[in-house]
């Protein structure tokens, strides 16, 4: 009976019932969008953010940390206030070695008023599982530009000079300078926006041998896909018990990641670059707060319309109503028949809106993040089931108005 009567009852005002499945479709394909978006945005957003730089900056344990990018000097005192080139690689077997999008060495030196720095620009190292990889500072800071030449290779014993160092020396590229006693050719120049815009970069190898300083970097810049940290995050590892420091080195909190960092080269002193790390958070948190805003935007203006239109209905089915109640029906059978009719409409709608919602968000990741936002098959039978809940609760009340009605009074009437 109730088969029969949801399928003749949603023959009736077809143009009335395709304008609830349609509103609720509509606000269940954003729905969808916007929570795909916002559960796959952590890693895409991480990558963009990348181009901010190193977030995590490890040195000696016998260095003074000053400041955040390029902010960090060491106080040298002795080979203690530096770190063994070798052991650099180490970086990438931590628990999140795979979340290490890059990471940059360094050393430091002084030529006068000159501030020389040596860099890996895109060195080969031999990572710990065996394989031949790739970092340095194109990998750590992508957003650096060079507006003269091309980057060195590290090798080559070229160098590349900050735009600022261009500037008041009126250097160019392909320019010979002398640094440290040594001449060398400038391959480009290049604009960071931070300190490197006041230095001379030149191939780490190069700069240890001319600073008589063989096998050793005072600095090491990290860039980590972390995610945003809470109060959780910050509490100290030394005081927290043995569960909890489980689950804070299973998360990739920047925190977490600094840790293990420093607990695989001995001797080292990680700290997140609370500059960037704090951003990335607060990126993130707006973006998710604003995906989940229009999400609950659009499943509330679905349940309105649903209000509006079956207001409507039930005002022009309230003597058929009646009349099911005068015949001996329950009022939780009446409300059950009613409500399976509108449960399927939703779900009508939800599936359509799913499906909608799916290419919608793949669309927003190919023109956001230039990749595909893959979506677990779990998130549309969620939304199918929140779509008839937004359709019942929009519902409601004009259905518990229609069934509080007298029988006696609407079929005197005569509606």
């Amino acid at each position: 009976m109730i088969v029969r009567f949801v399928r003749d009852s949603i023959r009736r005002s077809p143009r009335r019932k395709a304008l609830i499945v349609a509103a609720i479709a509509l606000g269940t394909s954003v729905a969808t969008a916007m929570l795909g978006v916002m559960l796959s945005i952590g890693d895409k957003m991480n990558l963009e953010l990348r181009a901010a730089g190193a977030n995590i900056v490890v040195t000696s344990q016998a260095a003074s940390l000053t400041g955040g990018v390029g902010g960090v000097t060491t106080s040298a005192s002795g080979t203690a206030s530096f770190i063994d080139e070798t052991m650099v690689p180490k970086i990438k077997s931590i628990f999140w070695g795979l979340n290490i999008t890059g990471f940059a060495p360094s050393l430091l030196a002084h030529d006068g008023p000159l501030t020389v720095q040596g860099v890996w620009f895109a060195h080969d190292y031999q990572a710990p599982d065996g394989t031949t990889q790739t970092s340095g500072i194109r990998a750590v800071n992508p957003s650096w530009q060079v507006t003269q030449g091309n980057w060195p290779s590290d090798d080559s014993g070229q160098c590349m000079i900050g735009a600022g160092v261009a500037r008041r020396n009126n250097w160019k590229a392909g320019t010979d300078i002398n640094v440290l006693g040594a001449p060398c050719h400038v391959a480009g120049v290049v604009s960071s926006g931070d300190d490197a815009d006041d230095r001379v970069l030149l191939p780490l190898a190069r700069l240890q041998q001319l600073a008589h300083q063989p096998g050793v970097v005072d600095r090491i810049d990290v860039a980590a896909l972390t995610k945003p940290e809470d109060d959780f995050a910050r509490k100290d590892p030394k005081n927290m018990t043995s569960k909890e420091l489980e689950k804070w080195s299973c998360t990739n909190y920047v925190t977490s990641i600094a840790y293990q960092i420093a607990a695989a080269i001995p001797g080292t002193e990680a700290r997140p670059v609370r500059r960037v790390a704090d951003s990335e958070g607060k990126v993130l948190s707006k973006i998710s707060g604003l995906m989940a805003l229009i999400t609950l935007a659009a499943l509330l203006s679905a349940g309105l319309t649903v209000w509006s239109l079956t207001a409507t209905t039930m005002m022009e089915r309230r003597g058929e109503i009646a009349i099911m109640q005068a015949i001996g029906g329950a009022r939780w059978l009446v409300a059950t028949l009613l409500g399976s009719e509108i449960a399927l409409i939703g779900l009508v709608g939800g599936v359509m809106g799913s499906f909608t919602g799916v290419w919608l968000a793949r669309v927003v990741g190919e023109s956001v993040f230039h990749d595909a936002i893959e979506i677990s098959w779990i998130l549309p039978l969620i939304i199918m089931l929140a779509a008839m809940l937004v359709a019942l609760a929009g519902a409601a009340q004009p259905l518990r108005r229609a069934l509080r009605l007298e029988p006696a009074v609407i079929l005197r009437e005569g509606v």
